[in-house]
């Protein structure tokens, strides 16, 4: 039987974060071999044994740090989606600079980031098992796209208030503004080029960023708020 049906033995208990160095290097150790084996082979074709065989030690450490096999793949869903708001340090705020700068700063971060291989190994392996366990792809959503969502929305909240542009409803603005990057992700997670070839990236990034803050241009001049 699949381990993805394993659970603890005997006494089944909750996973705990360890309490020492070593034990902190061997959850590590095993979310890193997890992440290794996961993205070559699918989550369905590693075992527990084929785990730990990779790292040393047993099972009970598994057990101990993630409850069962499912719970090692939301640890590494968490950690990959920690890591991802942390290495890119995508902008929250305006600041001094114009919604435009902020908005192509951001697609073209989050293009690259989508063009990284692994990257989009991981998101095939995450659409796979979301399929059979659905609770797998809400964790993923709500820790990635629902976050970044939320963060533009935040952004454009802040541009409508001085005057920017006109957002009355900044969550679904910040949804339709991600539609084109949603283009480019889902062309790579079949297999294909980023963008057509006949089109221009660059060209491409300001043509839909400029109809987008056009469809939110206000309409009467605005009071910023201070």
């Amino acid at each position: 039987m699949s381990d993805v049906f394993e659970t603890t033995p005997a006494q089944p208990s909750l996973p705990s974060l360890p309490q020492t160095k070593r034990g902190t290097e061997r959850r590590e150790a095993l979310l890193a071999a997890a992440d290794e084996l996961f993205l070559q082979h699918g989550f369905d074709g590693v075992s527990l044994d084929s785990l730990v065989a990779h790292v040393g030690g047993s099972k009970a450490s598994i057990y101990q740090y993630f409850g069962c096999k499912k719970g090692l793949l939301v640890a590494l869903v968490q950690r990959r989606h920690e890591s991802f708001f942390d290495e890119m340090a995508l902008p929250t705020e305006l600041n001094s600079r114009s919604l435009r700068d902020v908005l192509l700063e951001t697609a073209y971060m989050l293009f690259h980031a989508f063009s990284q291989p692994d990257k989009i190994a991981f998101m095939r392996l995450i659409v796979n098992e979301s399929q059979r366990d659905p609770e797998i792809g809400r964790i993923a959503y709500d820790l990635g796209p629902a976050r970044g969502k939320s963060t533009m929305a935040k952004i454009l909240i802040e541009a409508d208030a001085r005057g920017e542009i006109d957002c009355p409803r900044p969550y679904e603005s910040a949804i339709f503004f991600g539609g084109f990057l949603q283009h480019i992700k889902w062309r790579l997670l079949i297999g294909l080029t980023p963008i057509e070839d006949h089109i221009d990236i660059d060209s491409f990034f300001e043509f839909t960023i400029d109809r987008f803050l056009a469809a939110h241009q206000p309409t009467a001049p605005k009071t910023p708020t201070n």
